[in-house]
């Protein structure tokens, strides 16, 4: 008998309706994590489309916004995949979508992905999606989501990747992201959080790829983060981290890329960053570190990229490792003796002055003067970090203000 659908269906409805439909597809997609490669290919619109540009844009906004829908078809090869009749992914990046998630897509408790990327999405993840147990991989970056990570992202127990950058999120990260046991791939960079990198951060165990980049993250690295045993690209640059650079990132056995530029961290460079044998770029840059660059760090035979520079009370003399293809020294007190060979830019000629600072500091630590440099540096800092702050709120009460004239 055939079903005639003659009324409008909502997209839980839909769902119902695709459990009795039979209907068989099954189509795998693969991904590149690679963390600066964009997905771009993983839908081929060209095949066997049935739609015109004009019903395939209401047909994708109907199943993602929860609006009526007129169609009786739910695994249409395109958008929505199924196992058997059971809907497995939604798929739809770079579709030019704006509006907000519809709480809706909550009820399809069977989906293992979610790629909405790329679109011009906003307000916030809809609270259902914690019944998304099954969920394994959620893309929603480069898109205009705001309000807070929701606490509740810690039950998706079988997430694997989570990718939320390019966002307007804000609030602090939460404690229960620990809880994701599977997750392999956590990228929430250029977005707006705040406050501190909480300690059950050390309970990804299988994570690959950490990125927070680009937030207002503040605080000091957690020392939980040395136990991410499978952690190969750490990425924590432009935020306002301060306090020592934690000896337990040494712990990191596989990490390859370590980006900590353009932070507040202070102190000296730890020795035992000697331990990290796998890592190819190291970024240190723009910080307030001090005391002697290790020589140690000329065992790394693997690096070929090192960013110190913009550290002003960092002494030392260029690591010798002819590994190393590209590297800055600049606007600090790394030096290089006449016989050097191996990358120095922007590092100063060696003089006996020069020297003997080296030497004194490694005796001793750090010398009086540079410990009040510092301090006056840091105080000064702060206060360029408020000015920012009182600025942010100023341009965030305009706009509220316009929207409220517009309205």
């Amino acid at each position: 008998m055939t079903m005639e659908i003659k009324k409008v269906l909502s997209l839980s409805s839909l769902f119902i309706l695709c459990n009795l439909i039979s209907k068989s597809f099954q189509q795998g997609l693969e991904y590149n994590d690679e963390i600066n490669d964009e997905i771009d290919n993983e839908i081929d619109i060209g095949k066997s489309s049935k739609f015109n540009n004009t019903n395939k844009k209401k047909y994708i906004n109907d199943i993602i916004f929860g609006n009526q829908l007129l169609k009786n078809e739910c695994c249409d090869k395109q958008f929505i995949k199924c196992l058997g009749t059971t809907i497995t992914e939604i798929n739809a990046p770079n579709e030019k979508l704006s509006g907000s998630l519809s709480s809706t897509l909550g009820d399809i408790t069977s989906l293992e992905t979610i790629n909405l990327s790329s679109n011009y999405l906003t307000g916030t993840i809809p609270k259902t999606f914690i019944k998304l147990t099954q969920l394994k991989t959620l893309y929603l970056y480069d898109n205009e989501i705001t309000d807070t990570l929701p606490i509740y992202l810690g039950n998706l127990s079988q997430l694997e990747k989570l990718y939320l950058y390019n966002n307007n999120i804000n609030g602090e990260i939460p404690g229960s992201i620990g809880n994701l046991k599977n997750l392999s791939y956590l990228l929430l960079g250029n977005n707006k959080l705040s406050g501190s990198i909480p300690e059950s951060i050390g309970f990804l165990r299988s994570i690959i790829t950490l990125s927070l980049n680009t937030n207002k993250l503040t605080g000091e690295i957690p020392k939980s983060i040395g136990k991410l045993k499978t952690l190969e690209n750490l990425n924590l640059e432009n935020n306002k981290l301060s306090g020592n650079i934690p000896e337990s990132i040494s712990d990191l056995e596989k990490l390859k890329i370590l980006f900590l530029n353009n932070n507040k961290f202070s102190g000296s460079i730890p020795k035992s960053f000697e331990k990290l044998t796998n890592i190819e770029e190291l970024y240190l840059n723009e910080n307030n570190l001090s005391g002697v660059l290790p020589k140690s760090l000329s065992t790394l035979n693997n690096l070929h990229l090192f960013y110190v520079n913009d550290n002003e009370n960092l002494y030392g003399y260029v690591i010798e490792n002819e590994n190393i293809i590209d590297c800055d020294y600049s606007n600090t007190k790394i030096c290089y003796l006449e016989k050097s060979t191996a990358c120095r830019s922007g590092a100063l000629p060696c003089t006996k002055e020069l020297i003997n600072k080296i030497e004194e500091i490694s005796r001793n630590g750090i010398i009086e003067e540079d410990i009040e440099k510092e301090v006056e540096n840091n105080e000064e800092s702060n206060i360029q970090d408020e000015e920012e702050s009182q600025q942010d709120i100023e341009e965030e009460l305009e706009l509220e203000i316009d929207d409220t004239l517009d309205v």
